[in-house]
C-alpha cells in the first residue's frame, strides 16, 4: 500500500534520531577523554579532529525526499498521478518548472523562490477549484530558464502519502548539462529516492544521456518505473484532447513485451544487474532487493507500484542507515581498541618503570665498583708504565726532542721561561699518553659490558621528564663516569690533579739548573742549543718519581669516578621522584580508561552495532526458553542472519555498571575471530520494547548447541568422550589466552556440547584482558582460585578452574566434591580453599589424571602448569582410552567411540590403524 510510505519515513526518522543521540554521546565522550586523559599526540589529534563524525552528522541532516525524473513531462505526470491516485499533474505537458508536493491541511498552491520565499503572483489555480494543476501555472514562461533559479511551484495536499514530512519533488525540464547547477540548488541536504518514469518501451539517446548525468550526480540506485498511458483508478477528462490523443489513451496498454524491451535495454546499458534477467518471464514477480548496505537499480511496472515502490523506499532507507550506523560503529571500535591498547601500555609502563630504575641503579653500582677496583688494582701497573716510559724517554732523549720537532714545537726559543715550558709540555704529553692508554683499555671493556643497555634504559626513562632539563641527568652522569678514564690529561691544571704535582716537580728540577739558567740569561739565546735541551730533558726525567705520579693519577681517577657516581645517585633520585608522580597519574588514567572511558565507548559500540544488526536482520523471533543463568535467559529462535539453529541470550542490565560490563563482554566476544572451540557471537539486537519499554533488553545472538556439559554429565558421557571434551576446553582456553583474554568463569554450564559432543566455551561475561583487570572478585565460588580473593591474579586462574572442572569430568557426575559439600556458605569454602582444601581423589580416578588436577589447582600460581603442556598429556591419556578393551564399554558406547575415531581420523590415524 502506498499509504505505507509515511510509515517508512517515520521509521527512518526514528532510526536517525537514535543515531543522532549516539553521535552526540560519542562527541561528549571524546571531548571528556580529550580534556582528562593524556593519550599521546597522535591519538589526541584524532580525538580533536573526528572527521568521520562530521561526515555522519552531515548525512543525518539530509531530509528524505522522493525525486521524480522521467522520459518527459507526460511520464512524470503518469507516475505522480498514480501515487496520488488522482490527476494532479496535467498530461502531455512541456517545459515544467520545479514542482514540490507537501502535506497540508487543505489544498494550496503557491510560487516560491528557492523553497524559502513566497512570490505573491496571481495563479490560475487561485481563480477556481482545481483538480489538476493548470498548465499555465506549471509551465515555464518563454523568458524563464530553469538554470537561472526561477520560481518553483509548491503544492500542499491533504493526502495520506504525504504525511510525516513526505515530500515529492519533480525537477524542471532541462538539458542534461544543466542538471548539475539546478539540482545543486534544489537538492541540498536531502536524501533522494530517485524515480525515473518511462512511458515508452525504449529510452531515447537524450534519455540515456540524462540518466548517465543523473547517475554521475547522485551515485545512488534508481527505481525505473514503466508507467502505462492509462491512469489507474482515475477519471481523465478527454474533452479538451484531440481525437488522435483520445485514441492513444484508450489503446495504449502496458504489455509484457514493452517491459521486456525496456529491461533488455537497461541491461545492455549496465543500469540493471544480470540477475534481473531471471525476472523477464515473470513480469509481475516481486523484485529482489539487496539486504546489505548496497541497493541495486530496480525496474518495476506501475501495476505493482503499491508493493514494490514501498519496498524500494524501505531498502534505500535501510541502506543509508546501515552505512551511517556502520561508520559510527567503526569509529567506536577504532577508539575503543586504541583506549584498550593505551591501558595495556599504561599497565606495562607501571610495571616496568620501577624495574628499569632498579636495573639502572644496580648496573651503575656495578660499574662504579669495577672502576674503583681498576683505580686501586692498577696503581702498581701504572707505576711500572710510568717507570718504563721515563726510562724510554731517558734512553732516547734525542727522539723525544725530535717528536717535538715533528709537531713544530722544537724551535728557536725566545726566552728561557718559554724554553722550559716547551720542554715540560713535551715530557707531560709522553707520560699522559702512556698512562691514559692503559686505563682506557681497561675501562673500554666495561663500557661495552655496561653502558649500552644502561644508557638506553636511562634515556627511555628520561624521555618524558621535562623537569630534568637544565640539570645533570642520570644518563649524563653515567657518561661522566666512563669518561673519567679518558680525561686523564697531564696538561690540565686543577687544584688537586697529577698535573699540578707534575708541574711542581718540574719546577724543582729546574731549580737544579740555576747556573745553566743564569749563564743562559747572561749569554743570550746562543746557549739554548740542542745539547742544552737534551740536558734539560734528562734532568727533568731524573727528578720525577714514578710511584708518586701513579698514586696521584689513581687518586685523581678515583675522585673523578666517585664524583660522577654521586652525581648519578642524585640524578636517579630526582628521576625516580618525578617518575613516581607520573606513574601515579598513569595509574589514575588507566583506572579511568578501565572503569569509565572504555566501558562508555563499549556501550556506544554495542548500541551502534546492534542497530546495524537490527537494520540488516530484524528482531529475532523467539521460539522457546531453553535455559536461565545468573545474568540472562537463553531462548531458541527462528533462523537469524543465516544462523540455523539459532539462540539468543537476553540480558536486562539494571544500571549503568551492568550496561558497561555487558558492553565490554560484547566487544571482547564479538572481536574474537572464529574458533571451533569458542561459541561465536553472531550479533546483537537491543529490544527497546522489552518490559513495556521501561528496561531495554540486549539480545546476544549465537549458534544454538545441543546441551551444556552439566547436562551431558548428568545424562552420561563415556570416558573417551569426556577426555575429548577436556581437550576441547583446553584448546578453547588456550585460544582465549592467545588473544590476551582471561575467561575467569570456567565451569560446567559454560561449556556447551554440539550434536557430536564436541565442547565449546561460552558466556564471556567475566572475560577481560589482563591489562583491564581491576582485581574484582568474580566467578563461581567452587572454581575460583585462592588468589582471586586477594585482588591480584592473572590468566593462571583459568588453569585452576580447569583443574576443578577436570575433577567433575573424571568423576563423571555433577555433585559437589565431599570436601566442598561440608561448607554452608561461600565464605567458609573460600577460607578453606586458601588453607589448601581441594576435591578428594576418587577410587576410580586415573593416577595421571589425578596428578594433572593437583598440578592445575596448586595454591601458588607459578606452580601451575602451562596449558601448552597440559594438552599433550590429555591427548596421550585420550589415545590410551581409545585403545582400551571393548569390554570396558557398553555396546552403545563402543559404537559411539568407533564413530568418533572415524571423525578424528586425521588426528589419530595411527591409533585407528593399530
Amino acid at each position: 500500500m502506498l499509504t505505507d510510505i509515511p510509515k517508512e519515513f517515520r521509521k527512518y526518522s526514528r532510526n536517525c534520531l537514535s543515531l543522532r543521540r549516539i553521535l552526540k554521546e560519542t562527541r561528549n565522550a571524546l571531548a571528556d577523554i580529550s580534556s582528562n586523559l593524556q593519550l599521546g599526540d597522535e591519538l589526541n589529534n584524532d580525538l580533536l579532529n573526528p572527521d568521520m563524525l562530521d561526515k555522519i552528522e552531515r548525512k543525518l541532516e539530509r531530509k528524505p525526499t522522493l525525486l521524480v525524473f522521467g522520459q518527459d513531462c507526460h511520464a512524470k505526470a503518469l507516475f505522480v498521478n498514480n501515487i496520488f491516485e488522482q490527476t494532479i499533474l496535467p498530461l502531455y505537458g512541456k517545459r515544467w518548472r520545479y514542482v514540490s508536493f507537501l502535506y497540508g491541511s487543505k489544498k494550496n498552491i503557491r510560487l516560491t523562490l528557492g523553497n524559502e520565499y513566497e512570490i505573491l503572483e496571481k495563479l490560475k489555480a487561485h481563480d477556481h477549484q482545481w483538480i489538476s494543476i493548470p498548465e499555465e501555472d506549471i509551465q515555464l514562461d518563454d523568458q524563464e530558464s530553469p538554470a537561472q533559479h526561477c520560481p518553483s511551484l509548491e503544492v500542499e495536499l491533504s493526502h495520506p502519502v504525504l504525511k510525516d514530512n513526505v515530500v515529492v519533488m519533480v525537477p524542471p525540464d532541462c538539458l542534461p548539462e544543466q542538471y548539475a547547477d539546478i539540482l545543486n540548488h534544489y537538492t541540498k541536504n536531502i536524501l533522494p529516492v530517485i524515480i525515473y518514469a518511462v512511458s515508452d518501451d525504449v529510452l531515447s539517446d537524450s534519455n540515456i544521456r540524462e540518466i548517465k548525468k543523473l547517475k554521475d550526480i547522485f551515485k545512488l540506485p534508481f527505481l525505473f518505473v514503466s508507467v502505462s498511458n492509462i491512469e489507474k483508478n482515475s477519471v481523465i477528462s478527454t474533452e479538451s484532447l484531440t481525437e488522435s490523443e483520445q485514441h492513444l489513451i484508450e489503446s495504449d496498454h502496458i504489455s509484457i513485451t514493452k517491459l521486456q524491451n525496456l529491461r533488455d535495454q537497461l541491461l545492455r546499458l549496465g543500469y540493471l544487474n544480470e540477475s534481473e534477467k531471471t525476472k523477464t518471464e515473470q513480469v509481475m514477480q516481486k523484485p529482489s532487493f539487496c539486504l546489505e548496505c548496497s541497493l541495486d537499480n530496480t525496474l518495476i511496472c506501475d501495476t505493482r507500484i503499491s508493493e514494490d515502490f514501498v519496498l524500494f523506499i524501505r531498502e534505500l532507507f535501510k541502506s543509508s542507515l546501515l552505512k551511517m550506523a556502520a561508520l559510527l560503529s567503526e569509529v567506536h571500535t577504532k577508539y575503543l581498541r586504541k583506549f584498550i591498547l593505551c591501558a595495556f601500555d599504561m599497565a606495562r609502563e607501571i610495571q616496568i618503570t620501577p624495574k628499569r630504575i632498579l636495573y639502572s641503579q644496580e648496573i651503575e653500582l656495578k660499574l662504579f665498583k669495577a672502576l674503583m677496583k681498576i683505580a686501586c688494582d692498577q696503581q702498581e701497573e701504572i707505576t711500572k708504565i710510568i717507570q718504563k716510559t721515563l726510562q724510554d724517554m731517558k734512553s732516547n732523549v734525542a727522539e723525544v726532542l725530535e717528536d717535538g720537532l715533528q709537531t713544530g714545537e722544537n724551535r728557536a726559543f725566545q726566552t728561557p721561561k718559554l724554553a722550559t715550558m716547551e720542554i715540560q709540555q713535551l715530557v707531560r704529553r709522553r707520560l699522559s699518553s702512556s698512562v691514559s692508554n692503559e686505563i682506557v683499555r681497561s675501562v673500554g671493556c666495561l663500557q661495552e659490558s655496561f653502558t649500552g643497555t644502561l644508557q638506553r634504559c636511562l634515556e627511555s626513562l628520561e624521555k618524558h621528564c621535562h623537569e630534568l632539563e637544565g640539570s645533570l641527568s642520570a644518563s649524563d652522569a653515567v657518561k661522566q663516569i666512563i669518561s673519567a678514564a679518558y680525561n686523564i690529561d697531564l696538561q690540565s691544571s686543577t687544584s688537586f690533579s697529577v698535573i699540578q704535582t707534575f708541574v711542581d716537580r718540574l719546577r724543582m728540577a729546574l731549580s737544579n739548573f740555576v747556573p745553566w739558567h743564569n749563564t743562559w740569561l747572561s749569554s743570550g739565546q746562543d746557549h739554548c742549543n740542542l745539547h742544552w735541551q737534551l740536558q734539560i730533558v734528562t734532568n727533568m726525567i731524573d727528578s720525577l718519581s714514578a710511584s708518586k705520579l701513579a698514586k696521584t693519577i689513581s687518586l685523581q681517577f678515583q675522585e673523578s669516578v666517585k664524583s660522577s657516581h654521586e652525581a648519578f645517585q642524585s640524578a636517579i633520585r630526582s628521576l625516580e621522584n618525578q617518575l613516581s608522580g607520573q606513574l601515579e597519574q598513569t595509574e589514575e588514567q588507566r583506572i579511568a580508561i578501565r572503569k569509565k572511558h572504555a566501558p562508555r565507548f563499549a556501550r556506544l559500540a554495542l548500541e551502534s552495532t546492534s542497530l546495524c544488526d537490527f537494520l540488516r536482520w530484524g528482531m529475532p523471533k523467539q521460539l522457546r526458553e531453553i535455559g536461565r543463568g545468573q545474568y540472562g535467559v537463553v531462548s531458541s529462535c527462528q533462523p537469524w542472519a543465516g544462523v540455523d539453529p539459532c539462540a539468543f541470550k537476553s540480558v536486562v542490565p539494571p544500571d549503568d555498571r551492568h550496561w558497561n560490563d555487558l558492553a565490554m563482554e560484547f566487544y571482547y566476544t564479538r572481536s574474537l575471530p572464529e574458533h571451533p572451540r569458542i561459541v561465536k557471537l553472531k550479533g546483537s539486537v537491543i529490544d527497546f520494547t522489552y518490559g513495556g519499554g521501561s528496561s531495554p533488553a540486549v539480545l546476544l545472538m549465537m549458534e544454538r548447541l545441543t546441551r551444556d556439559l552439566y547436562c551431558g554429565l548428568n545424562q552420561g558421557l563415556s570416558w573417551p568422550v569426556r577426555l575429548r571434551v577436556s581437550i576441547d576446553v583446553i584448546k578453547g582456553i588456550r585460544y582465549l589466552h592467545s588473544q590476551g583474554l582471561v575467561h575467569r568463569d570456567i565451569k560446567l554450564k559454560n561449556v556447551l556440547l554440539d550434536k557430536d559432543d564436541r565442547a565449546k566455551l561460552t558466556d564471556f561475561g567475566f572475560c577481560i584482558p589482563e591489562a583491564m583487570m581491576s582485581g574484582s572478585v568474580v566467578g563461581t565460588p567452587v572454581h575460583m582460585a585462592p588468589e582471586l580473593l586477594s585482588g591480584r591474579y592473572d590468566s593462571s586462574v583459568d588453569v585452576y578452574a580447569f583443574g576443578i572442572l577436570f575433577w567433575y569430568i573424571c568423576a563423571g557426575q555433577v555433585s559437589l566434591p565431599n570436601q566442598f559439600n561440608q561448607f554452608h556458605n561461600k565464605e567458609q569454602l573460600w577460607n578453606n580453599v586458601r588453607k589448601g582444601i581441594r576435591p578428594e581423589c576418587l577410587k576410580d580416578f586415573n593416577q595421571r589424571c589425578w596428578n594433572l588436577m593437583e598440578q592445575c589447582w596448586a595454591a601458588e600460581p607459578s606452580e601451575r602448569p602451562l596449558l601448552g603442556s597440559v594438552q599433550p598429556q590429555l591427548e596421550a591419556i585420550y589415545r590410551e582410552a581409545l585403545e582400551g578393551p571393548i569390554d570396558d564399554l557398553s555396546v552403545a558406547d563402543h559404537t559411539t567411540e568407533i564413530f568418533a575415531r572415524f571423525q578424528n581420523m586425521d588426528s589419530f590415524s595411527s591409533t585407528f590403524i593399530n
